[in-house]
């Protein structure tokens, strides 16, 4: 799974999270890079890939 963080505004962030074989999935409501940045570096990640069967 590969992810990436995208701008839409200037507090306003999403990240794009591609799985070969699968359906992009969009992770919104970040409100700066550094907020995705860190959702991508933590915890809030292990547990969306939880929670998407991606990981256990």
């Amino acid at each position: 799974m590969t992810f990436k963080t995208v701008r839409i505004a200037d507090n306003d962030w999403k990240i794009l999270a591609d799985y070969p074989g699968s359906e992009q999935r969009q992770i919104t409501g970040f409100t700066s890079k550094a907020d995705a940045d860190d959702w991508i570096n933590g915890d809030r990640k292990i547990a969306w890939l939880r929670s998407q069967g991606y990981a256990k």
